[in-house]
């Protein structure tokens, strides 16, 4: 319970992530520039239980173009006409590292979500709880595993007739073992559009903006498309 509460107090503090984005305009920090590309399969299993697999590549401009491979999957469990759901996933990471090397890393988190539809808009927070172990024969690592909090704010917006649907998007993460404090670790900003093919194949168009507190960190400004197939 105590979990529960921690995780919706820190989504209603993210809500001062929608602060304007000029304060971006002070920052010091390097950007570097970055491209998206993913798969997603979401399968319905029954009334209330739900598959999802995904692929997902990330670029960014270092010393070789390539940043991660994500390959990820997981159930949901839903309940109240899909309104408040909850996840469990296992994802594989092979990244570049801070010390120019590929990495595997193993990430297992659990997922709390709930959505609301009012008229054309749709207002949706997710909660994350994950722990990612890192290998240490390829750097060296305060902490190993990393446990983190993230809470993720959607607006989707409905075009009536349209294929057409915008969202908006703003995403906190934090660490919940680090042993200097658990601050704050990035904002992530997105926005976009989902483009819906048909009955069962969509498309989604985005702009991804992370900004990482760390001063050393360079911030990442990406360009996405991710193709959704619904069964």
């Amino acid at each position: 319970m105590k979990l529960i509460q921690l995780i919706v107090s820190r989504g209603f503090l993210s809500l001062l992530c929608l602060l304007p984005f000029a304060c971006f305009a002070q920052s010091e920090q390097e950007t570097n520039v970055g491209a998206i590309v993913s798969v997603e399969l979401d399968k319905e299993l029954s009334r209330f239980f739900s598959l999802a697999v995904e692929e997902e590549v990330r670029l960014v401009d270092n010393s070789i173009g390539f940043d991660r491979s994500v390959t990820s999957a997981g159930i949901d469990y839903a309940l109240f006409d899909k309104k408040l759901k909850l996840g469990a996933y296992y994802a594989f990471i092979y990244l570049y590292n801070d010390d120019r090397l590929f990495e595997p890393r193993h990430r297992y988190y659990f997922n709390l979500s709930y959505r609301e539809t009012v008229n054309s808009f749709t207002l949706s927070w997710r909660g994350r709880v994950q722990g990612t172990y890192r290998d240490e024969n390829h750097g060296e690592y305060k902490t190993n595993p990393k446990y983190g909090l993230k809470n993720r704010i959607q607006v989707e917006y409905s075009i009536f007739g349209s294929p057409w649907k915008p969202f908006a998007s703003c995403e906190l993460s934090n660490e919940l073992n680090n042993p200097l404090g658990n601050e704050w670790t990035r904002i992530r900003y997105q926005g976009g559009v989902a483009w819906r093919l048909n009955r069962t194949d969509y498309l989604d168009f985005f702009v991804r903006y992370d900004h990482y507190t760390d001063r050393r960190e360079p911030q990442v400004l990406s360009i996405g498309v991710g193709y959704k197939v619904k069964l």
